[in-house]
């Protein structure tokens, strides 16, 4: 073998070797970039999630929060309307009673004048 072919076959295993070593390279990078890709995607899925429970448990608590305000506002509903009835009926119970009395002392009048 000649020294000039020898350099040749020692270039062609540089290149050969800086070839190799610049895909484990491209290779190494690819994988790492792989991985963080999946990692950010993993930790994107993750916080959408978690917003998601969050929003949820917001949602619940308002929505019980709603029901328990809608049901105090028709207990207050239910009670002024009661207590409306109550005076009505009140009001109505002392005409009826004023009435009474009235007619009651117009009947012992004309008892009295009848019996003069």
């Amino acid at each position: 073998m000649t020294e000039r072919q020898q350099r040749i076959n020692e270039a062609a295993e540089q290149f050969t070797n800086a070839l190799v070593e610049s895909f484990r390279t491209v290779a190494a990078r690819g994988e790492a970039a792989q991985e963080q890709s999946a990692q950010l995607t993993q930790e994107f899925f993750n916080r959408v999630i978690s917003n998601l429970r969050a929003q949820t448990e917001d949602t619940r608590e308002m929505t019980q929060t709603l029901a328990e305000q809608q049901q105090r506002a028709q207990e207050a509903g239910r009670t002024l309307t009661q207590e409306s009835v109550n005076a009505y009926m009140d009001f109505v119970n002392s005409m009826f009673s004023f009435w009474q009395a009235r007619r009651s002392g117009s009947e012992e009048r004309r008892e009295e004048e009848e019996e003069k």
